[in-house]
């Protein structure tokens, strides 16, 4: 018996050391460890902000900086993010990033330093210099942290502030010249950081411009050679930062690719750290729409504009071939009363128009949504047009039509599909429209970007080759009475189209 009873005190023992040691594993298992994946920007001015991504971040508590100079200035955000503010005497030599909790501490892979803000010259897109309704932009050293350029002269000022830059990087600010700006030889400029800090760059001289002009939309091809193979992440492509020099907020990036296998995901990095240019674009999936459509498309944010610099971009992933990329961008064309339409020609075959010609008004059906308000003006010069008096936001037919029989046409791939757009003034939010072209019951996907940002109030031509869209669709297409229009979700009001229309490529 006694041996019995030793037995199990033993059993009993060894269970309750079995059962104590799987508890203290799986307690310190659940902790993670302190670490930083990233942080934003990577110079910094005192009093300016960085944001901390990592782990375990609210136990955190002290930031150090190059230098040694330590920032107890901390906001945590939950235990993934934090932000401190940057102390003063922060070294410009790079160093990384350190963060501290109670026994214990993390660095990063990045480095960061103090700002050291540098003029370098002006450039202008105008060969006059700084006019009026054109583009200046300021290069230099360090000057991500701008806050705002101020013109001044004579006490007459005027401050663009960064929201209304056509582009900032580190060593770039862009800005187009207010048609309100001081005029004259002598115009002082003042750069005003995020801390308060300002920085006097030399005078320049402000000539008043015609006021003429729009932003146009251009699709600018940024690569277009031989397919590259991404295969399971083997390879990538980079797009040289010269060609992204004037990129701006809400610029649209098209990656074009084939061969899709299983599992295939995209990636949009820089080469400066080899970091993600946005949140979700180290690695995503392609989906069904996508792959249908045979590109993904994503819109430039001021944050990845930033995060990218003046680094080259990395268009990667696996399981697919790119074999183009785009970029669909604003131009600013001079000259407020050119007609920036496409001109209509022998060769045009127009699909939806909004005139009554006896046999055919694309105006009859309205919209085959229920709910959907359109109108149909006239200008002064006799023309009508659809315009959407109310914003939608789930899918709706914007225009549609299948009263007049076009009959077959040969070889559409050399076709591009094309309609006359204007955006009211004062409308945002156009651009994030996702958007379809329905050409003979045909559905052509192109998501967001079909409508540009803005036309300023002026009318425009938005053109997209058949073949870019569905590289698939070739030879004869019957269209014949079937269905052609826009069908979308997402629309503001003010929108207005009109002349849907197929023009031969020349």
């Amino acid at each position: 018996m006694k041996i019995k009873t030793s037995i199990c005190s033993l059993l009993a023992i060894c269970g309750c050391l079995y059962f104590t040691s799987c508890s203290d594993d799986l307690e310190t298992g659940g902790a993670q460890n302190l670490s930083v994946a990233s942080f934003y920007p990577t110079i910094v001015m005192e009093g300016t902000e960085v944001e901390v991504n990592g782990t375990a971040l609210s136990r955190v508590t002290e930031v150090v900086f190059p230098g040694g100079i330590t920032s107890t200035d901390i906001t945590v955000v939950d235990d993934r993010i934090l932000t401190v503010v940057a102390p003063a005497g922060v070294s410009d030599t790079e160093a990384p990033l350190i963060v501290r909790a109670e026994g214990e501490e993390a660095q990063s892979r990045q480095t960061i330093r103090q700002a050291q803000p540098a003029f370098a010259q002006y450039n202008y897109t105008d060969d006059e210099g700084a006019v009026t309704g054109t583009e200046m932009t300021i290069e230099g050293r360090d000057l991500l942290l701008v806050d705002a350029v101020t013109l001044a002269k004579d006490g007459e000022s005027l401050v663009i502030p960064a929201m209304e830059m056509s582009r900032k990087t580190t060593d770039a600010i862009r800005i187009l010249l207010p048609m309100d700006a001081p005029l004259g030889e002598g115009v002082s400029v003042t750069l005003t950081f995020k801390n308060g800090t300002t920085l006097e760059l030399p005078a320049i001289e402000v000539i008043e411009g015609t006021g003429g002009g729009t932003w146009v939309e251009s699709e600018v091809t940024l690569y277009e050679g031989e397919p590259v193979v991404l295969g399971a992440w083997a390879t990538s492509l980079q797009i040289e930062a010269s060609k992204l020099a004037s990129l701006k907020e809400g610029d649209i990036i098209r990656v074009y690719f084939t061969d899709v296998e299983d599992f295939a995901q995209g990636s949009l990095k820089e080469t400066g750290a080899w970091q993600p240019i946005g949140d979700g674009l180290e690695y995503f999936d392609l989906t069904e729409d996508e792959i249908a459509a045979g590109y993904y498309m994503r819109t430039f944010t001021a944050e990845m504009i930033a995060a990218l610099g003046s680094n080259n971009l990395v268009v990667g992933g696996q399981n697919h071939t790119v074999t183009k990329v785009t970029l669909f961008t604003q131009v600013w064309v001079e000259g407020g009363d050119t007609d920036l339409r496409d001109p209509i020609t022998d060769q045009t075959i127009v699909l939806n128009d909004f005139e009554d010609d006896g046999s055919h008004n694309s105006s009859w059906d309205g919209s085959w949504t229920s709910g959907v308000v359109l109108e149909f003006p006239t200008e002064a010069n006799g023309n009508i047009y659809c315009r959407l008096a109310e914003t939608v936001a789930g899918d709706i037919w914007f225009v549609n039509c299948n009263h007049k029989d076009f009959g077959t046409i040969s070889g559409i791939e050399n076709y591009a599909f094309k309609f006359d757009l204007l955006i009211e003034e004062g409308v945002t939010g156009a651009s994030a429209a996702i958007m379809q072209i329905v050409l003979g019951d045909n559905w052509l996907w192109v998501g967001e970007g079909l409508l540009p940002e803005t036309t300023n109030g002026k009318w425009i031509t938005v053109t997209r080759n058949i073949a870019d869209i569905k590289s698939e669709l070739t030879g004869e297409l019957n269209i014949s009475t079937l269905t052609n229009g826009l069908y979308g979700g997402n629309i503001p009001v003010g929108v207005c189209v009109d002349n849907l229309r197929l023009d031969p490529i020349e």
